[in-house]
């Protein structure tokens, strides 16, 4: 039996709201360093990485404007959702657990909108510094990082949601 999802205004926490301001700060920061460096660019940059980090493709610099453009896009959306809980697919969901459901949607909805963002972040920075030759492959720790952060955020939720 299905349960009937009502519309019930969740109050995003405030670790949330923080965790938003401090993401957004890091991405305009990466997009000013990114303006700032424009003109330095050789005509051909960094445009995919192998599993080890290397480049194994460059482009134009062009291509540089789709991790910016498609980090908006995809913080936007997500934002979009978090203020829709009762849109969501949950597992488990009944009627006793339906707001404490809603209140892990929401969180998880912003921790996986923000560390996603913070992968842009990561991927203008250093594709940023591959192109000036400052230096020659992605910081793979810190890359494996963020996907631990992501994926692992992603596996508390569903633990957690589980639980109910």
């Amino acid at each position: 039996m299905e349960t009937k999802k009502p519309k019930l205004d969740i109050e995003k926490p405030v670790v949330a709201k923080a965790f938003d301001v401090l993401v957004i700060a890091l991405f305009a920061a990466a997009l000013v360093y990114l303006v700032l460096q424009w003109d330095q660019f050789p005509d051909r940059i960094p445009a995919h990485f192998g599993a080890g980090g290397e480049v194994d493709r460059y482009g134009s610099r062009m291509e540089l404007l789709l991790l910016p453009i498609i980090g908006v896009v995809m913080w936007v959306g997500m934002w979009m959702l978090e203020k829709y809980p009762h849109a969501y697919n949950y597992l488990n969901l009944r009627p006793d657990n339906v707001e404490i459901q809603y209140r892990y949607g929401v969180l998880f909805m912003n921790v996986t909108k923000n560390i996603s963002t913070l992968l842009f972040v990561f991927l203008i920075w250093q594709t940023t510094d591959i192109a000036l030759s400052r230096i020659d492959s992605l910081n793979m720790p810190i890359f494996i990082t963020i996907l631990v952060l992501l994926f692992g955020s992603m596996g508390v939720y569903f633990y957690k949601a589980m639980k109910l």
